[in-house]
């Protein structure tokens, strides 16, 4: 059977998990398209040391590792993921290094990048891995109170304030890859991972070329929601909310079609799981589930599906979308169409 063309958008813990629950489920057309305006951690001290000339690649490159196929984690394969988690004295991360020497190498083709890898590990991704721009910008955003911050890490510094963001944008403005455009055009299913709504999957449509693209794309849209809100992003957050944003930065109409969300409401994951919900709450956050009266506030025209998809590691009280129980949801959704 030939394999459907599949593309994520996202980055950070989010995407990485999806592609994981797209390969678990056989899939291995996978298009991997993630921001490259982080400015954070490892990533910032790099492209601040680089005077912001270039892109960041940290999504970039988890998606790229997820895209690894689950059988093929060796030794070798494990030595190469080690190398993320080694830095110098000047916080820099090797891995991150080693690429950007390759992308250097290449001159920003980041296609020979890969296919370098391959060679080198002696393996075959089960896709491509796609920067959405390999012109270097920024984050901007204004917030409810009308304060303007700069940098895509304000994001993550600001996580628990009640300033909630308002509106975002890139600055300088920047053109998208080609193949991030052409995968958005001849895509069959688009799939929005959860994660950073802003910073993960918002920052992925400001490149020029997305939103066309992504109006003349034929695919079949699919939202994966948050399992827990962030403070200044979604909190309180409705499936309308969810509507509402993404009809403003997409400029479509019905930007997805099909939106999976946890089977349970706020309310009773509470009552289900107090201990969980106070180690959230403490963070200034909540489970994002709805009713069922809720959820039918959406136009029928957009397809619901309300599961049982997150695990619960109790050690460390956290909730993760889980692959394996997704992988199924994904692949039924996609043999049906």
């Amino acid at each position: 059977m030939k394999q459907p063309n599949i593309v994520t958008f996202g980055g950070g813990t989010g995407s990485p998990v999806i592609i994981k629950s797209l390969i678990e489920a056989g899939f291995t057309n996978i298009k991997a398209i993630s921001s490259a305006t982080d400015s954070g951690g490892k990533t910032g001290s790099i492209r601040s040391d680089e005077r912001d000339r270039v892109i960041a690649v940290c999504d970039l490159l988890r998606n790229l590792l997820a895209l690894i196929p689950n059988h093929r984690h060796t030794k070798q394969l494990t030595t190469f993921t080690d190398l993320f988690s080694y830095t110098d004295g000047r916080n820099r991360n090797l891995g991150y290094t080693i690429y950007y020497a390759l992308l250097e190498k290449y001159n920003n083709d980041f296609l020979s990048v890969q296919k370098h890898l391959e060679q080198l590990l002696s393996i075959r991704f089960a896709g491509t891995a796609i920067p959405v721009t390999l012109s270097p910008a920024n984050l901007h955003f204004t917030t409810n109170s009308g304060k303007l911050f700069y940098g895509e890490h304000e994001l993550d510094r600001q996580s628990m304030s009640k300033d909630s963001v308002k509106s975002i944008w890139l600055k300088p403005s920047v053109p998208a890859t080609p193949l991030a455009l052409e995968a958005i055009s001849s895509a069959d299913y688009l799939i929005y991972s959860p994660g950073s709504l802003y910073g993960s999957i918002i920052a992925n449509f400001l490149p020029t070329g997305i939103i066309k693209a992504l109006q003349q794309s034929s695919a079949h849209k699919i939202l994966i929601t948050n399992l827990v809100s962030t403070r200044n992003e979604t909190h309180r957050f409705t499936l309308l909310d969810y509507l509402r944003l993404f009809r403003l930065y997409t400029r479509l109409d019905q930007p997805f079609d099909t939106i999976i969300t946890p089977h349970l409401s706020t309310k009773e994951f509470n009552h289900r799981y107090p201990n969980i919900a106070h180690s959230y709450a403490q963070e200034h956050s909540h489970f994002l589930g709805w009713t069922k009266a809720q959820s039918n506030k959406l136009p029928s025209s957009i397809h619901l599906i309300s599961s049982n998809h997150f695990s619960i590691t109790q050690k460390y009280s956290r909730l993760r979308h889980d692959p394996q129980k997704l992988g199924k949801i994904l692949k039924k959704i996609i043999s049906n169409h």
